[in-house]
């Protein structure tokens, strides 16, 4: 994925970005910069790599003090969106740390057309407190964008970004700003509220749990959040977790068929489920398989796929499933016997082992 994104900032990209830079700027070394990101490294840079190159290029073609660069990216950074955009937050992440109440201001704008979760970052943990206020104000905000800024940008765990030593100890200071948020009417907030939860589930799961339960009820979008954010609790079967949404532990049978015992990166791994029970129970139903994954080590390593999640009514269900062995960026399958668990409300009902070649 990043090999792909790369590509935006492509040479068209860095003249567009330069023509603006020397109309807001006319004393804009446009050559310089030109020269500096269209040098013969420039193919091999990776994602993060070019966006940060941009940023100190940028620097040195402006040639001005960081209050004053900001006043000229400001109006140039309105005229990209996502993934290019990143450049303008980065910027300030760079050279704006002894400015905060500027770079403030600067992230404020930049991330209603990118990001600014990864550059806030930096300020939480040399300005906390300051920070933080920001962050709680930015979450009563009118725009959406800013809201989730604040949810976004303190998330302990985030992908890509630095993480927050402090709060993955201590999530305490955080909480306010999902509370605040635990009912907004947007997805895009929605969907970081409930990111943000699974990242503190990680390190604080009973917490999250506890949370949970304050929260279930209140609202259908608090509901949904909770729902989301408690999806990394529910994949490891948390007690707590479990009880809050009714997965209990049923009276049905569950068939494993496996159609093949030995897989490769030519042949899936085939196999059928079928539940079968009473018919006058009623019952939440959340079925899963679990794959452990031989690593290099020897070790298994399970992974969790969602299969179903509704309401048993006395019918029995079937699911067939093929799972693909060919290799991934994000996994390297290995040779060995692996292992198939089939998951029901948490609990494991059949299993088999099988063999990748």
């Amino acid at each position: 994925m990043a090999s792909l994104l790369k590509e935006l900032f492509s040479q068209a990209f860095l003249q567009q970005l330069a023509r603006l830079c020397l109309h807001h700027f006319p004393a804009f070394d446009q050559s310089h910069f030109l020269q500096q990101t269209q040098g013969p490294d420039w193919e091999q840079l990776e994602l993060k790599a070019r966006v940060r190159h941009i940023s100190h290029s940028l620097h040195q073609s402006l040639n001005l003090a960081y209050p004053d660069a900001i006043a000229v990216l400001i109006p140039v950074s309105s005229h990209f969106s996502g993934v290019p955009g990143f450049v303008f937050a980065d910027y300030v992440e760079v050279f704006g740390l002894d400015h905060p109440e500027t770079s403030f201001t600067a992230l404020a704008h930049f991330t209603c057309f990118s990001t600014g979760e990864f550059a806030i970052r930096p300020f939480l943990q040399r300005y906390p407190e300051q920070t933080l206020a920001q962050m709680k104000s930015w979450a009563c905000s009118d725009n959406l964008h800013l809201r989730r800024l604040a949810s976004e940008g303190t998330r302990p765990r985030l992908p890509w970004g630095m993480a927050l030593k402090a709060y993955k100890k201590d999530p305490s200071p955080l909480l306010p700003i999902l509370e605040q948020l635990k009912t907004d009417a947007e997805p895009y907030v929605q969907r970081s509220v409930a990111n943000h939860l699974n990242d503190i589930s990680k390190d604080h799961p009973d917490l999250v749990v506890e949370i949970a339960q304050n929260w279930f009820g209140q609202h259908t979008v608090t509901d949904w959040i909770i729902k989301h954010g408690l999806r990394g609790l529910l994949k490891q079967a948390h007690p707590g977790a479990l009880t809050l949404f009714g997965l209990q532990q049923l009276p049905l049978q569950v068939q494993l068929e496996m159609h093949n015992a030995k897989v490769s990166s030519q042949q899936p791994l085939h196999f059928v489920i079928t539940l079968s029970g009473p018919a006058e129970l009623e019952a939440k139903v959340r079925l899963e398989y679990k794959i452990g994954y031989r690593k290099k080590s020897g070790q298994l390593n399970y992974k969790v796929f969602q299969l179903s999640n509704k309401t048993w009514s006395g019918q029995n269900l079937r699911f067939e499933r093929r799972q693909s062995f060919i290799d991934l960026t994000t996994r390297k399958h290995y040779p060995g016997q692996h292992h198939l668990q089939i998951m029901l409300n948490g609990h494991c009902y059949a299993e088999s082992f099988f063999e990748l070649i």
